[in-house]
């Protein structure tokens, strides 16, 4: 109110320094402006100044709400940049402890497979023994057949040699009397 006071006094001083001498003040010059701008506050007052409020406020809280989320996710972010960072400080311990899990286990792994290979080699031996053995008893065997076969065709050229009909006859009939006798 006081600058529209000063404001008034102001327009009232300058159009009172060149109109005083021919007419006077021109008071409806200076009040229907004055009443103008009076009509224009009240309607800024009364309709602008709610609306302004209210669309200020509401800005001001989507501002506030923006500003509390932007917190509230570089809180998360520096949650999760601190996690990861400690995931990287135990990286190196967990890959030492990875590393010495793996290097057991294939030593473990080794040690069964060479059991498994030793025990596998005993089998195939025992095995190539007992085929061995199995072979020598089928040659000895084979040997012992030809050998006697061998010994039969010579001891039956021996004979043939050696005996005469009249041996032969005779062995004849005693085979045969032989046989009738087991009949």
């Amino acid at each position: 109110m006081k600058h529209l006071l000063g404001l008034w006094i102001a327009e009232v001083w300058a159009a009172g320094s060149g109109a005083e001498e021919a007419h006077g003040v021109a008071w409806f010059q200076l009040i229907f402006p004055l009443v103008n701008f009076l009509i224009f506050a009240y309607l800024v007052k009364r309709y602008l100044l709610p609306v302004m409020r209210n669309y200020l406020s509401e800005r001001r809280s989507r501002v506030v709400n923006a500003v509390r989320e932007a917190e509230q996710e570089h809180a998360r972010a520096e949650a999760m940049v601190r996690d990861y960072r400690d995931r990287l400080a135990g990286l190196e311990a967990e890959t030492r402890e990875l590393r010495e899990m793996l290097r057991q286990e294939g030593d473990r792994l080794r040690a069964k497979l060479v059991a498994e290979a030793e025990e596998l080699a005993a089998k195939i031996k025992a095995d190539a023994g007992f085929l061995a053995d199995q072979e020598v008893k089928a040659g000895r065997q084979q040997l012992r057949s030809e050998l006697a076969a061998l010994a039969h065709d010579q001891a039956a050229e021996l004979l043939r040699r050696q005996l005469s009909p009249e041996d032969q006859r005779r062995l004849v009939e005693e085979f045969v009397h032989g046989v009738e006798g087991v009949r």
